[in-house]
């Protein structure tokens, strides 16, 4: 077993999900492992990883997007300090113990942040 996350491919919506738990997905869904996983799900799961997929990605030609992981594959993660590393995985434990619509908006907002973005930046990726 090793820990993944998983995701299905045609959603409106990131939706990415840590897995602990030994779960295999089904037809039209994708995995993923290796190291820094709560990271990397909370880029994902993020809106500015949201905005950035719908610019690079390929849609169901009905207002769904393909999740397809040549896609992902494309995207660019910035490698963290060790501190944004713990800090990040600390929100994302938070989020999975409390489900907070707030918790997730500070995560959001801290992403930006690793990516320097500008004040106008943030506005636009959370009014999305």
């Amino acid at each position: 077993y090793k820990q993944k996350i998983i995701w299905g491919e045609i959603s409106d919506k990131s939706k990415f999900a840590l897995d602990n738990e030994a779960f295999f997905p089904e037809a039209t869904s994708f995995l993923m492992v290796g190291d820094k996983l709560k990271y990397i799900l909370a880029m994902l799961n993020s809106r500015l990883g949201e905005w950035v997929f719908n610019q690079i990605g390929t849609t169901t030609g009905v207002g769904t997007n393909r999740w397809k992981k040549y896609t992902l594959e494309k995207l660019s993660v910035k490698m963290p300090t060790e501190l944004e590393q713990i800090h990040v995985e600390q929100m994302i434990d938070n989020i999975i113990e409390t489900h907070s619509i707030d918790e997730i908006e500070k995560l959001d907002k801290y992403i930006c942040q690793l990516y320097k973005l500008s004040q106008e930046e943030v506005e636009f990726i959370e009014n999305l």
